[in-house]
């Protein structure tokens, strides 16, 4: 069905990536790609599965995507997606000649960064905080977040530092950060306690009301995501482990019936109560506490 019309079946290559094998990856391949290029028509998609897949023979053509004169951004991002599944030996160089190219720019292809470990040089994580606390733009720093993630257990510090950043706006759903932040902090494992705890420390900190309305969108953000739980078409990003009722439990209820400490308490005694972050905090609290009670029927059904 996909190969006869790729560009209306474009849904179909997530779920042949999460199922499929080499051999879904090789015939994807074989059916979409002509002469190192993608077909017209087909999703540019195809190019991570291949690689997310495992597909050794794809990476010459991949990064021929990558480093095409003509950039097409969703075409590289996805080749870069694909590239960051395989091991790249042959192309550790070019990669690196790439980002030298590149580094310190206000624009540039913004998934190339995610490609840094794959040089072998680990001095890339600190080039790419650096990167992107001076000339980068907000708009394409996507990349350096999950970039910096992908330096693993080294990065954990640098990278929750970003998050409550200003500077990188982590938040930005337009730019697609928000989303990338939020694969960046399930590479590194970091769980909704853990940067919960991060919030309410610096919500009760001394630090300014701007400051902390960043701190509060870019978690609002991240709960958005953790809500969705859409696959981000990552090997090393797992799906949260907290349920819908632990999130509940842990950033919706009060401790006493006396004074809402929830998130939403907090937000508001910083914000305001008719703040829209209070307001989407809310339509967060209904969408989760609706997947609780959806999770809790699912387990019912199980057990009989």
């Amino acid at each position: 069905m996909f190969l006869d019309d790729p560009a209306a079946r474009e849904r179909l290559v997530p779920i042949f990536a999460r199922h499929g094998d080499i051999g879904v990856a090789e015939r994807l391949l074989e059916a979409s790609v002509e002469a190192g290029r993608l077909r017209d028509g087909v999703p540019t998609g195809v190019l991570h599965a291949v690689g997310y897949l495992g597909c050794e023979s794809a990476e010459r053509m991949l990064w021929e995507h990558v480093e095409r004169p003509d950039y097409d951004h969703h075409e590289a991002m996805d080749a870069c997606l694909g590239l960051l599944h395989l091991s790249c030996q042959g192309l550790r160089t070019e990669i690196a000649e790439a980002l030298e190219r590149h580094v310190g720019s206000n624009l540039f292809p913004e998934f190339l960064p995610i490609l840094a470990t794959k040089t072998g040089d680990p001095s890339w994580l600190g080039r790419l905080v650096e990167w992107g606390e001076g000339d980068a733009s907000t708009d394409c720093n996507g990349g350096l977040i999950l970039g910096i993630a992908a330096h693993g257990d080294a990065a954990r510090a640098d990278f929750t530092r970003l998050l409550w950043n200003p500077r990188w706006q982590a938040y930005g759903g337009g730019t697609g950060s928000d989303r990338w932040a939020y694969a960046g902090a399930r590479v590194l494992g970091l769980g909704m306690p853990e940067l919960y705890a991060e919030l309410v420390a610096r919500l009760n900190s001394d630090e300014g009301t701007d400051d902390k309305r960043h701190c509060v969108e870019t978690f609002t953000a991240l709960l958005g995501h953790w809500a969705d739980r859409r696959w981000v078409g990552l090997r090393a990003a797992p799906d949260p482990d907290e349920s819908s009722d632990a999130l509940c439990d842990l950033l919706f209820e009060w401790s006493s019936p006396d004074e809402d400490d929830s998130l939403i308490g907090l937000a508001g005694r910083v914000l305001g109560h008719e703040d829209r972050l209070v307001t989407e905090l809310y339509h967060l609290e209904a969408t989760l506490r609706s997947e609780a009670r959806h999770e809790l029927e699912l387990r019912v059904v199980a057990s009989h």
